[in-house]
């Protein structure tokens, strides 16, 4: 069933969702200093220019970020090298809310005894408007990852997302991509999921950790 799914998907690519068109700049800005730990802030999302989005874009937001902290929590797992902060936590460590981003970094890094702060912010959170098989709307996702020096606040890392999901027809050359996602429209959890974990093993520490 599994290859003559593909043969069908291949023979009727021009109406498929058999493929996705992604950003991706990932790269290291700094050298890295000696770190015994990385504090893992919560997803954030866009506030600077909250008064013009919707409530029903602002709830979407939330529940992305909702979701990517719960898919860093499942990869960086239980161990000390990543301290994954609530927002909860995060306030009682901020409890001076006018401070620079550098000087909140250097906070941060004391409190939690990290050398480096991870930031991630979400910008894009649209679900898929269809099935699995045929979509009116794709999903589409977008957001940005840092990784800061905390005592200087010297970005150390750098990443970006952004993914809105297209017919093969579109895209015909990023064929192996949509072969291992299925050939199908995918749902905005599965397509943010994906670019969260692959943009995570991109982190120099992590692709130590892993290996």
């Amino acid at each position: 069933m599994g290859k003559f799914f593909s043969i069908l998907c291949i023979v009727t690519f021009f109406v498929s969702a058999c493929s996705v068109s992604d950003d991706n700049d990932s790269r290291e800005l700094a050298p890295f200093p000696e770190l015994t730990c990385v504090a893992v802030l919560p997803v954030m999302v866009p506030v600077a220019d909250s008064s013009s989005l919707t409530e029903e874009r602002k709830k979407t937001l939330l529940e992305g970020a909702a979701y990517l902290n719960s898919v860093m929590a499942a990869e960086f797992g239980d161990g000390t090298e990543y301290k994954l902060l609530t927002e909860d936590q995060l306030d009682a460590i901020l409890d001076d809310p006018w401070g620079g981003r550098a000087m909140q970094m250097k906070i941060i890094g004391d409190a939690t005894r990290c050398g480096a702060v991870l930031e991630t912010s979400l910008t894009r959170y649209r679900q898929r408007v269809g099935t699995a098989m045929s979509a009116e709307t794709p999903a589409s996702a977008a957001f940005s990852m840092e990784l800061i020096n905390a005592q200087n606040g010297v970005v150390l890392w750098t990443s970006s997302f952004d993914e809105t999901q297209k017919a093969l027809f579109e895209d015909i050359f990023s064929f192996e991509k949509a072969q291992k996602r299925g050939f199908k429209w995918l749902t905005v959890e599965e397509l943010s999921g994906d670019g969260l974990k692959s943009r995570l093993q991109e982190i120099p520490l992590f692709k130590e950790e892993k290996n």
